[in-house]
């Protein structure tokens, strides 16, 4: 076969194939799809990742080069017009939706739970989307994404957060809370952490960057970097200790009292950091909880208790049993 022909039989192989590679494809990858088609077939390059773009080439569809010394993605000429139409197919627009709610929720769960079972993530995608999950497409569209954007880790132990090193012991550590729901976030809180790169910046963690900018010589950026590394310590079981031994690598610490004051900032944010470990609560929440579960005595216990103890009193022996058995005391407890 000549260099034309076969040129021309991959294009036509690439053609019959857009829609079974689009039906995979979240709103991300789609939307550039057919952004560059709308545009002539060529375009700027967006800011991609090396594997994002050897993703785009092994499929046949989005190319990059440089035109008048400029980097751009390009799709095939032949290709425009299909991907255009293929914009306004509503079933595959269907498909993409799916797909992005899909994959958002999936990272979202593994960001705050850290490892689940390809079981326990289908039942969980199964409840915040209301519709039953063919298992095999489902997989398809999540290993898919990851070979595009790796956000997770999949291995024996099932998917993981990209910042999980050990999954086999949170899983671990969630059999050991069996009896603890996982925490039940909202849809949209979900969606919201499967962006990439999302790190939850509450409250303790701003104060924590604020506080570092102010007591050392670092930009913003900076401090933000360190506070979200300060976050996935603890999520892996680092101590108070081991977040300020990492703090002290990247710090200059000239007085004590500043020390000091970190270490409150640095509890703090541990205390509210939401951890694998424990099932997507903070160390916090669960402490609030125990405290809610614990029963308060009333409050003449000890009141009854010290005059018990002050007061001796004299049961006689034919006296009725003070335990309340209606026995006498002889035949009861004086026995």
């Amino acid at each position: 076969m000549k260099k034309d022909e076969l040129i021309a039989l991959l294009q036509e192989k690439i053609a019959g194939f857009l829609t079974s590679i689009c039906s995979v494809w979240d709103n991300e990858r789609f939307k550039l799809l057919t952004d560059i088609a709308s545009k002539g077939g060529k375009m700027i390059a967006p800011d991609l990742e090396p594997e994002q773009i050897d993703y785009f080439r092994t499929t046949g569809l989005i190319y990059t080069g440089t035109l008048n010394g400029t980097q751009i993605v390009a799709v095939p000429s032949d290709l425009t017009e299909q991907i255009i139409n293929l914009k306004n197919d509503a079933k595959i627009k269907k498909t993409i939706k799916r797909n992005t709610a899909w994959i958002k929720l999936t990272r979202g769960l593994l960001y705050y739970y850290g490892t689940l079972s390809s079981s326990q993530l289908v039942k969980m995608v199964e409840n915040y989307t209301k519709e039953k999950i063919n298992v095999v497409e489902y997989m398809t569209v999540i290993e898919n994404s990851n070979s595009y954007n790796e956000e997770m880790r999949i291995d024996e132990e099932g998917f993981s957060n990209i910042r999980v090193f050990d999954s086999e012991r949170v899983k671990k550590e969630h059999q050991l809370r069996k009896d603890l729901p996982y925490y039940p976030f909202t849809k949209q809180q979900l969606i919201t952490a499967g962006e990439p790169d999302y790190v939850e910046k509450n409250k303790s963690y701003m104060q924590l960057v604020n506080f570092l900018t102010h007591h050392f010589e670092i930009d913003h950026a900076e401090a933000d970097n360190l506070a979200e590394e300060c976050v996935y310590a603890t999520r892996i079981g680092d101590g108070t200790n081991d977040v300020l031994e990492f703090l002290s690598h990247n710090l200059e610490f000239n007085h004590m009292e500043t020390v000091e004051s970190l270490m409150i900032k640095v509890v703090e944010l541990m205390n509210n950091t939401r951890e694998w470990f424990l099932k997507g609560y903070t160390s916090s929440e669960l402490l609030e909880q125990e405290k809610k579960h614990l029963q308060p005595l009333p409050a003449d216990t000890f009141s009854q208790s010290n005059s018990n103890e002050t007061k001796n009193v004299k049961v006689g022996r034919n006296d009725p049993c003070p335990c309340g058995s209606g026995k006498k005391y002889k035949k009861c407890c004086g026995r």
